[in-house]
């Protein structure tokens, strides 16, 4: 043979090397495997993007990737396959308001705690545990699980963190050992979730035998996995936070902090020894929680790598090599259908497990659904149960998805304070503290304590044990009822105040164990004390024992209790009560939000109820006058056997003042009533009425303005809501 044939020989035996090493997108033999450590810093971390940006503008391939908490996002999203141009869109679309706030959002928690007598205004809950033990964390981050779950779904089947497109760690710590856990399998959601699982702040993630929390308490700056993986180089990035200054240490939350963030550069500046080469980003002007500013962290990151160009010129490929390690990349991305049926649902409680299942098949049924429905579906019953959190993954083998619930390992008790304040010259002052607290056991499904107290003007105290039948949609609801309300009346300028005191029992069934809605019928009965024997068109007003059993409705899908934003809100009942003097009612409260765009909201609301033509005694009639219906008017100044009352208004929204972080919101609502006053006819009143208002986290607090048909205007302060 010649020499020529030899050649062609040789090129035929190297030829399936080669392409091996195409396809498996490993290293090629003429450099060595590159690693990336990124580590943690919350907000911070979104700076590691612009590390990544420098990277793939300058040809520089990563071979694995490690992260602890941010940097495990960062990390574990782009071995998916993302490219930095598909970050920049997770980090934009993000709403991370929601999805670090410790609070559960009000749209998105059950019907039953909407209910009018224990809704709330404000977003502020405290999380309990049994006997009012603190709890786990602030957020059981939900929706983060929910958030990793889109973009991990499609590799449900992966047996090893190696087989995703980039090879890839995270890092957690295990409360029960006390050692750093690499994690390099199971479900990549949920490691995720474990990494960033800040202590405190967010719930920790049992995972078998342990229970996880942020890596970065023992290792912030993960540069010695990405040795046990096989990097023969490796480059870290650090991330240079705010530096302490002596006036932060006033504090025990200061100090906290502080010893908590020096231990954590210790254990960065041991990896950082490991590391071939650190880019250290210098992001010392911001802090962990500015998300907003993402653009302006990812360009520190990228300059970051920038200005350690000459380094990293050794890491530099051909074009020919970044576009092989690029269509690697790319071959290796798994996609999954965005449509499929529930394959398989995973709990540790047994009994929690078959329920969940039958509810998620009975909102979805066992065709194919969408993956944004299968989402919805699953926070639904997080929000509805009070488990920690849950995710989600895509099951090639069964073609459909598997869902994980983490256990609720104690009792939970949720204890959502608001305050109401109203004055207004002429009127009573009213303040109120209002409590409303619901207390959900280990064991339980849906099953929970519900409570409401209220301290201050008109004080009382309900209590209801609020049973769901298994998985179903359908419950019982038996309480009991103690509460004083003041009724004034006024002549000329005296004001007259009297109080009804009730005391009763009540057994409710009724369908919707949802997020929005719900339907009960049932009966109350107990006893109506009241102060005096007001007599009001000839009827006498006496305390007697009564019965009413009645059908209520509940459609709420606001998003607050104070200024809503978005969202719709029905709340009604009808009924007949059998007293000393019996009338059959009805009554209904209605309110819409829409937000056209974002500067300003519009809105309309409307009360309704009657008698049915009944004259009524002077403590059953009903109200209006005052903050949310007719501002122009003393409080409570109409009393009507049936009346109706509605407004319109619009909510202009502002930027943050330049000293303070609330958004003051600038409205102005025109509001109209018709009552029936017996044998002295139908009235019509009018408000017009103009406010601004600012959230607080116990309610809205703002000073308001009306003027009725004759042009005279009343003053108001307020704190609690705008509407009803």
């Amino acid at each position: 043979m010649n020499r020529r044939h030899w050649m062609y020989l040789l090129m035929l035996l190297l030829l399936p090397l080669n392409l091996l090493a195409q396809d498996s997108g490993g290293p090629k033999p003429n450099r060595p495997r590159l690693g990336l450590a990124l580590g943690g810093g919350g907000a911070l971390g979104l700076a590691h993007i612009g590390v990544l940006q420098y990277f793939e503008e300058h040809h520089i391939p990563v071979d694995a990737v490690a992260g602890t908490s941010m940097g495990g996002l960062v990390g574990g999203l782009y071995a998916t396959g993302l490219d930095v141009k598909e970050l920049r869109k997770v980090v934009r679309d993000a709403d991370w308001n929601s999805l670090l706030v410790p609070t559960p959002q009000m749209r998105y928690q059950p019907a039953v705690e909407k209910q009018g007598w224990n809704s709330t205004f404000g977003n502020l809950a405290l999380r309990h545990g049994r006997k009012f033990s603190l709890p786990q964390g602030l957020n059981p981050g939900e929706a983060l699980a929910l958030l990793f779950s889109r973009y991990t779904a499609a590799y449900g089947g992966i047996s090893s963190f190696d087989q995703l497109p980039t090879p890839f760690r995270c890092v957690a710590t295990d409360l029960l050992s006390g050692e750093a856990v690499v994690l390099d399998r199971g479900p990549l959601a949920k490691a995720l979730r474990a990494t960033m699982a800040i202590p405190a702040v967010f719930t920790p993630v049992v995972w078998d035998n342990k229970i996880l929390v942020d890596g970065g308490v023992l290792e912030n700056l993960p540069v010695e996995p990405l040795l046990v993986m096989g990097a023969k180089k490796t480059i870290a990035v650090r991330l240079l936070g705010p530096q302490p200054k002596a006036r932060q240490f006033r504090s025990f939350t200061g100090i906290l902090q502080r010893t908590v963030s020096v231990s954590i550069e210790q254990n960065e500046k041991h990896s950082a020894k490991l590391a071939d080469l650190v880019i250290v980003v210098d992001t010392q002007e911001f802090t962990g929680t500015d998300y907003k500013d993402y653009e302006k962290l990812i360009q520190l990151g990228y300059d970051a790598a920038k200005a350690h160009s000459e380094q990293l010129k050794q890491f530099e490929v051909t074009p020919e090599e970044w576009a092989l390690f690029v269509s690697a990349r790319q071959t290796a991305t798994r996609s999954h259908p965005h449509s499929g049926r529930i394959a398989e649902v995973v709990a540790k409680d047994t009994r929690f497990q078959e329920n969940a299942a039958s509810e998620l098949r009975r909102h979805l049924g066992t065709a194919r659904v969408s993956e944004q429905e299968v989402a919805d579906a699953v926070s639904g019953i997080v929000a509805g149960t009070g488990v920690p959190s849950a995710s989600y993954e895509w099951d090639d083998r069964s073609q459909g998805y598997r869902v994980e619930f983490l256990s609720r390992p104690d009792d939970r008790m949720l204890i959502r304070p608001s305050f109401r304040y109203g004055f207004s010259s002429g009127e009573p002052s009213r303040t109120e503290l209002h409590l409303a607290i619901s207390i959900t056991a280990a064991d339980a499904y849906k099953s929970r304590t519900l409570a409401s107290i209220t301290l201050g003007y008109d004080p009382g105290i309900r209590v209801e044990y609020y049973h769901p039948f298994d998985g179903s949609e359908y419950f019982l609801a038996p309480g009991l009822v103690v509460e004083r309300k003041h009724i004034n009346s006024y002549e000329g300028a005296t004001r007259f105040s009297h109080t009804r005191d009730r005391y009763a029992l009540y057994t409710y069934a009724g369908v919707g164990t949802w997020r929005f809605w719900q339907v009960r019928a049932g009966v109350q009965s107990g006893y109506d004390s009241y102060s005096d024997r007001v007599v009001i068109d000839g009827v006498t007003a006496k305390s007697h024992a009564f019965t009413n059993p009645e059908f209520t409705w509940l459609y709420n899908s606001l998003d607050s209790g104070a200024l809503p934003r978005t969202g719709t809100r029905i709340d009604g009942a009808t009924g007949y009560s059998f007293r000393d003097r019996s009338f059959p009612y009805m009554r209904n409260e209605f309110s819409s939000f829409r937000t056209p765009s974002q500067h300003f909201t519009v809105f309309s609301t409307a009360e309704f109820g009657t008698g049915f033509g009944r004259k009524l005694n002077y403590y059953e009639q009903f109200t209006a006058g005052g903050a949310g219906g007719l501002g122009a008017f003393r409080y409570q100044e109409f009393h009507s056997n049936s009346m109706i009352t509605g407004s319109a208004g619009i909510f202009t929204h502002t930027r943050p003042l330049a000293s303070l972080t609330v958004h003051p919101e600038f409205a102005l609502w025109y509001e109209a009533g018709r009552f029936d006053l017996g044998s002295a006819g139908w009235n019509t009143h009018q408000s017009t009425n103009a406010g601004i208002f600012f959230p607080t986290r116990v309610g809205a607090a703002g000073i308001a303005v009306g003027f009725d048909e004759r042009g005279r205007a009343r003053a108001r302060l307020l704190l609690g809501t705008l509407v009803k």
